[in-house]
């Protein structure tokens, strides 16, 4: 006769109040304190706690000052050509003693990685620099463990419309663009700040973004730049950094903050002190020259949430 086993304790992959409390050696009220107060992460299903074994393992590693995740720095959150080109040449000095990884995968993608402890730190741009400052307090605010991060605040670039260099001698103006509705785009996600940037401008020239044309749907930049060389879409919203790096048209829209967003622990780790300096670093300038579009300050502004 066959019998199905019960889950052991180390074979489960969720656990509970008192399987934890054991765990841990606290007890249980400790336990319900830890998660009341997000500091663990769990969630609660019809009324009881439940906490994955994996993050729970990952947070007890996260809290241990010679811990393993010292040596691992992943940087997620907004595609940006500086921060891969930083982040490259970082991974490849500290390779034989460090993981350095970035994974570019739109602002909101990234922000819920970095709140279910999946990135370490996320960069982030959510609208014009005018308004960002705003928007990104309220945008971070949104997320359960908000409290626990820190905001580097001072680079900016410049984001627009990115089209054939034809269009842009045809085109030449944000006008131009909105009021010709046979224009087939390339849309991002809705995670993206692109997207984000759109619905601003489309706003502005009172359209409603499912009145564009699409051409394609693409989750990265590079894709939906990649459509337009390619003629399955004749314009998308991107960089200026990144139509240069294609030979394509730029019509700016507004400079854009590029916010970099961790929490206040992996703040203070050797890794994430020496990305810092690399960003605010006289080698960052020639890169950001080359790259067009950038502003680099010689100080990044920290902003707390508490």
């Amino acid at each position: 006769m066959n019998v199905l086993a019960t889950p052991t304790l180390d074979s489960n992959p969720f656990l509970t109040v008192p399987q934890l409390a054991a765990l841990l050696h606290i007890n249980e009220k400790k336990v319900y304190q830890l998660a009341g107060d997000g500091e663990l992460p769990g969630t609660k299903i019809t009324g009881k706690w439940i906490f994955p074994r994996r993050l729970i393992e990952d947070w007890i590693a996260e809290n241990c000052h010679s811990g393993v995740l010292n040596d691992r720095l992943i940087v997620t959150g907004s595609e940006d050509r500086l921060v891969q080109r930083v982040l490259s040449r970082y991974a490849a000095e500290v390779q034989n003693n460090a993981l350095v990884s970035y994974s570019p995968c739109g602002t909101r993608h990234g922000l819920r990685m970095l709140d279910t402890r999946r990135a370490d730190a996320c960069f982030i741009n959510w609208g014009a620099t005018e308004q960002d400052a705003r928007r990104h307090l309220g945008l971070l605010r949104s997320y359960k463990n908000h409290s626990d991060w820190v905001v580097l605040r001072g680079l900016q670039r410049q984001q627009g419309l990115i089209v054939s260099s034809q269009m842009a001698k045809t085109h030449p103006s944000p006008i131009d663009i909105f009021n010709d509705p046979k224009l087939k785009w390339a849309l991002r996600n809705e995670d993206s700040g692109n997207n984000r940037l759109l619905l601003d401008a489309c706003s502005e020239h009172e359209i409603d973004i499912s009145d564009l044309k699409e051409g394609a749907q693409c989750n990265s930049e590079r894709g939906a730049v990649a459509a337009v060389c390619r003629g399955v879409a004749d314009i998308t919203c991107g960089v200026e950094s990144t139509a240069s790096e294609y030979n394509l048209g730029f019509i700016p829209l507004a400079s854009v903050s590029l916010d970099l967003v961790t929490n206040k622990q992996t703040y203070f780790r050797t890794l994430l002190q020496h990305l810092v300096t690399r960003l605010q670093h006289d080698s960052a300038q020639p890169l950001a020259k080359d790259l067009g579009g950038y502003s680099i300050p010689n100080t990044l502004e920290l902003t707390t949430l508490a």
